[in-house]
């Protein structure tokens, strides 16, 4: 009867089992109505064969141990009085493996491995070290070895720096590749003066919203320096303006108008102040800078 219930328990746990396994499936095909199997690739076909005999190993496995130990009760005979005492004196499987792992003496033969050094009443042993503890040591002079020669003397391998710097030039490369697949971004490197009447037009229209309140409305400067003249604070070409008005001035109460402005909205302020200089409003504010010869 033991054996029977085993192959009972058996069906049923692989059943049940097999429902867990195939229930994320269900779902997911339920989600999934439409699939074009045109598009499955091969590496996708076999990982799924990989996954599906993974689990049925599993669930065989698991039927296994169960049948066998369902078996194994039944047929256990039950060791006579004299038996049972004579393997209580036998020391268990988990014993037997704690003492190849640990190389432990047990108490009653410390005096066999007892030193001569003895400190207030604490006697020292003299243990060997745990095997796992040396097999773990001589992997570790094995592995330096094995890293060494590959790394350091036949230079297979790319060192810690080397990968460094080869996965950066990767990476700047998919960046720019980005960039350019974006049409480019501009940065105070490529920037250039925009001369066209739309461009112009919409930079004032930007600055009126913006920057008026501190470089006046005709650019003669008030709490900012004035723009018109042809002194800078921080360079007067077309790329040091832009990355001004990016960046701002943190020291002098300027913002950074990146978060607010987009690039191409930064440039057109840039080209409309470029446009505006010489053009002498009344009451400009003294120059400050340096001269910027446009």
């Amino acid at each position: 009867m033991e054996t029977l219930n085993c192959f009972k328990i058996t069906k049923k746990g692989g059943l049940a089992g097999m429902a867990l396994l195939l229930s994320p499936i269900a779902t997911f095909a339920q989600q999934q109505p439409t699939i074009n199997y045109m598009e499955i690739t091969f590496e996708e076909v076999m990982l799924g064969i990989v996954i599906f005999m993974t689990a049925a190993v599993i669930l065989s496995l698991g039927g296994l141990l169960i049948a066998f130990y369902a078996l194994r009760k039944s047929l256990t005979i039950v060791p006579s009085p004299i038996e049972q005492a004579k393997n209580a004196l036998q020391p268990s499987f988990w014993e037997k493996w704690n003492h190849r792992l640990t190389d432990a003496v047990p108490v009653e033969r410390e005096h066999e491995v007892m030193t001569d050094h003895e400190y207030d009443g604490i006697v020292e042993l003299d243990n060997s070290l745990p095997p796992w503890w040396k097999a773990l040591f001589a992997a570790s002079i094995v592995f330096a070895l094995v890293y060494m020669s590959i790394f350091h003397i036949f230079g297979f391998g790319e060192l810690q720096a080397e990968e460094y710097e080869t996965e950066m030039t990767e990476a700047k490369a998919r960046i720019d590749a980005y960039i350019e697949s974006k049409g480019g971004a501009l940065n105070e490197t490529n920037v250039t003066y925009l001369n066209d009447d739309a461009s112009i037009s919409l930079g004032k229209s930007i600055y009126d919203s913006n920057c008026a309140a501190c470089h006046g409305s005709a650019l003669q400067g008030t709490v900012g320096p004035n723009l018109t003249d042809a002194y800078w604070l921080h360079g007067g070409s077309v790329g040091d303006i832009f990355k001004v008005i990016r960046d701002g001035v943190p020291a002098k109460g300027m913002i950074a108008w990146k978060g607010q402005l987009s690039p191409s909205q930064i440039q057109q302020v840039t080209s409309y102040i470029i446009s505006k200089e010489g053009s002498d409003p009344a009451n400009p504010k003294e120059p400050q800078g340096d001269f910027h010869q446009r």
